[in-house]
């Protein structure tokens, strides 16, 4: 397929385990409009009409929070600018982890990148689940902790937190998800104390299972619910009514008491035909009818290419800008008024046992080792990002190579910019220790 000059240059601006896949998607859908050129109107339109600007200027509101949502920008660290690393990745990330790092807490992001269904609102679907397929990948994916692991040995390094993200992870089978816990625990070089999150949906994950990751070690669930209300829920291509998710979520915290782990839940407000009620209904549901011991509570994000985009006008009406304000500040009322307690602008607990590691420091920039196809991480200044495409993964893995794909040195300011991020998301702002990363 040719491209048109202005074409590739719209794709270059994207990161490159989004464009990778985006040509493939425009590719396909041109051949079936039997065009010979993708020109640069047709990735505009394919994108949605979504631009990719830079920041808003600043600007003076008598209603901040209102002003506060017109924009959700990504935290994934691809977006976050930077220079493609000049030399071979594999160097580049086995040399940063060489280099003593003793106040930065060290954390792994494990990519399962399947699923057995797309939610319309998702922007990380990528692979159907397919057993055979599945499995295959479990194997190989325990290869790479396994070499991982030497070189993190070989440092000194330490991990506080992993992290199995997705894609949905608890669609692999109980025993694979038990192999791969078990190998990141004997293989890792892990503290006493590190917090392994297995994320998921509630569907399909029943009892045998959520028995085998819990006794393998996982220690942190996180669920994604978005919604209580079966209407809405089903509106965004969720499957199980109200009924089953609440008895599901307690049969889960039931089982984790045991073996004191956390069970989390995300909630979302904007989503197509929810009001006030509708989302007071979601948290107070939370908050009285299940045993969760945290919850984080996200305002709805469209992302260019999710169905939810090509949906929106033939669903019920999402928030308004100055609505999600609304939402957002009903919400924060209502967990203090539930005595809650709130570790980041979005995230609150009721129980001790839940400290969201990964997700805090994550977004104070601290070191994350990328494990798995698509998975990204940043270690020292430079940041990683695995192949995407599931072949070529394996085929890395197969050869015995670290499977990356794109590595990019950060600008000068990111280590400061992330710890004011991770600040502010604690709800500080400390400018003694700005000024001492700043140097």
């Amino acid at each position: 397929m040719n491209w048109t000059a202005e074409a590739e240059q719209l794709l270059e601006k994207m990161p490159a385990f989004v464009s990778d896949r985006f040509r493939k998607k425009l590719e396909d859908k041109a051949a079936q409009q039997k065009r010979t050129q993708i020109d640069s109107a047709f990735v505009k339109d394919q994108q949605g009409g979504h631009k990719h600007q830079g920041y808003p200027p600043p600007r003076v509101t008598n209603d901040p929070i209102a002003e506060a949502f017109e924009r959700k920008y990504a935290v994934h660290a691809g977006m976050m600018g930077g220079t493609p690393c000049g030399e071979d990745f594999e160097t580049a990330l086995w040399r940063e982890v060489s280099l003593p790092s003793p106040d930065i807490p060290g954390m792994a992001y494990i990519h399962i990148p399947f699923c057995s269904s797309r939610c319309h609102f998702c922007g990380f679907y990528a692979e159907v689940s397919v057993p055979d397929v599945m499995a295959d990948y479990t194997r190989a994916l325990i290869a790479e902790i396994k070499m991982s692991g030497r070189y993190l040995k070989e440092a000194g390094q330490t991990l506080q937190a992993v992290y199995f993200g997705g894609g949905t992870p608890t669609d692999l089978s109980g025993d694979d998800l038990s192999r791969l816990v078990q190998t990141i625990r004997s293989e890792l070089p892990l503290s006493n104390d590190c917090e392994i999150t297995l994320e998921g949906r509630l569907y399909g994950f029943v009892d045998k299972k959520v028995q085998a990751v819990l006794d393998s070690g996982v220690n942190r669930f996180s669920f994604g619910v978005q919604s209580f209300n079966t209407k809405i829920r089903q509106q965004v291509g969720r499957k199980q009514p109200r009924e089953e998710v609440i008895e599901r979520l307690n049969r889960i915290v039931d089982l984790a008491e045991p073996h004191n782990a956390a069970v989390i839940i995300d909630l979302i407000f904007g989503l197509p035909g929810q009001g006030e009620v509708d989302w007071l209904g979601d948290i107070d549901c939370a908050i009285h009818e299940t045993g969760i011991h945290g919850l984080d509570l996200y305002q709805i994000n469209i992302i260019p290419s999710t169905p939810l985009l090509s949906l929106k006008d033939k669903l019920p009406p999402m928030a308004t800008l100055r609505q999600r304000g609304k939402l957002f500040s009903i919400g924060r009322k209502r967990m203090i008024d539930a005595k809650f307690e709130r570790l980041s602008i979005a995230h609150w607990r009721r129980d001790p046992r839940e400290r969201n590691r990964y997700n805090s420091w994550n977004k104070m920039g601290s070191n994350c080792l990328p494990l798995g196809s698509g998975a990204g991480g940043r270690w020292g200044k430079t940041r990683f990002f695995q192949q995407n495409d599931l072949k070529l993964y394996l085929a890395a893995i197969k050869n015995g190579e670290k499977p990356l794909a794109m590595g990019m040195i950060s600008p000068d300011h990111t280590q400061v910019s992330a710890l004011a991020v991770g600040q502010l998301e604690q709800q500080q702002l400390d400018i003694v220790a700005l000024e001492k990363v700043a140097g």
